[in-house]
């Protein structure tokens, strides 16, 4: 930046308030001189009074000291852009590393501080001591964004991730109190388009709507009784856990009549994975080995999604979703559904309930899927 800019700047800002060189002197507490000098390039205000002088003409520094707002936007979302592909691949440290080098060049952007918090929040380390560190640290920025920043949209994400990091290192009481700063979904984004949009749009968002909350409504079921209500009791017994996975399978099958499941093969795929479980504690095997072909079926069908640029391609077909894009689900693990079923398979004793040849030719199939080129 050069010393011309910045005096320019300065001169710019004053004559438009309609200020004369004195009184900014006199509000600085400097001479008229040095103002003098700013606007004629010859010398440049010291940095500790550049905040001073932006709060006088009720700017920011950025432009205070001539930078172009609308291409410092553009480059931080160019940025971020480039670290989520990392984040929504698993590739969480190189994310990290691309968010770490562009706050050395904005230090006080809280958009790449609050996708920061978010890197650091997925990064899964077995070095106990990094861990504590990077959880220690995604709270100091989360803290940090709510401190200062005025955002709605940036606070609200951050203090989703803080109560979710709060949980994590049992500070509780933290967490209830910023959930409790949260609006219900009656206001939500979600809520409030269903009102405004109209036609088209307004169909297709509730569309969306509808499906973000059958997901959640499934996951809710999925791990419903994973938390005991009080000490060790649960709220269900197995068989009757094994009854909640039929009934989300169920959902499914209601949601998705003509069998086109799209992103819901996930969750079959873990559902019949669980139910396989469930199966060889109660010594039915044939009962899990019919769920474990069945997790491998929907992991394979999971996989096999095109994309293009990262983004599902296909569409729902049944009466309820029909139309809407899968969406981009397959990026949220750095493996493929099926890798990672491979690799319970290889990990475990799998082999010891059935017969060889019924699990290699599961494998086969899942390691076609986890590995085309092959």
């Amino acid at each position: 930046m050069s010393t011309i800019n910045i005096g320019a700047v300065i001169k710019k800002l004053r004559q438009e308030r309609g200020m004369v060189q004195e009184q900014i002197a006199e509000y600085l507490n400097v001479s008229t001189q040095a103002v003098s000098r700013w606007e004629t390039g010859s010398a440049l205000p010291d940095i500790t009074q550049v905040p001073a002088i932006a709060n006088l003409f009720n700017c920011s520094a950025d432009m205070l000291l001539g930078v172009d707002i609308t291409l410092k936007k553009e480059h931080i979302a160019k940025i971020i852009k480039e670290a989520e592909n990392y984040l929504y691949t698993g590739q969480y440290e190189e994310a990290e590393k691309i968010l770490r080098g562009a706050l050395k060049e904005y230090p006080n952007s809280y958009e790449l501080m609050s996708e920061l918090t978010l890197t650091l929040g997925n990064i899964a380390s077995h070095d106990k001591v990094r861990q504590e560190a990077l959880r220690k640290e995604e709270i100091a920025l989360c803290e940090k964004i709510l401190s200062e920043c005025t955002e709605d949209i940036i606070r609200y994400n951050t203090i989703l991730r803080l109560c979710q990091a709060y949980c994590k290192i049992d500070e509780n009481e933290k967490a209830m109190d910023l959930a409790k700063k949260m609006p219900n979904k009656m206001v939500s984004n979600e809520s409030l388009l269903g009102y405004i949009l109209k036609g088209a749009e307004k169909f297709k968002h509730k569309q969306r709507h509808i499906f973000g909350d059958v997901t959640s409504i499934i996951y809710d079921i999925m791990y419903l009784n994973d938390s005991p209500l009080d000490g060790e009791i649960k709220a269900y017994n197995s068989d009757e856990v094994m009854l909640l996975y039929h009934k989300i399978i169920d959902i499914i099958n209601i949601l998705c009549e003509d069998g086109n499941f799209g992103n819901f093969n996930h969750n079959l795929s873990d559902i019949h994975h669980r139910l396989y479980y469930s199966n060889i504690q109660k010594k039915d095997n044939d009962a899990a080995l019919k769920h474990l072909k069945l997790a491998a079926k929907h992991a394979i069908l999971f996989d096999a999604i095109p994309q293009t640029n990262g983004f599902d391609t296909e569409e729902y077909t049944s009466l309820l979703f029909r139309g809407l894009k899968f969406g981009i689900m397959k990026n949220i693990s750095p493996e493929s559904k099926s890798q990672y079923l491979l690799n319970r398979i290889e990990s475990e004793n799998y082999f010891s309930h059935f017969p060889s040849a019924e699990i290699d030719a599961i494998k086969e199939d899942l390691q076609k899927s986890a590995n085309p080129a092959l």
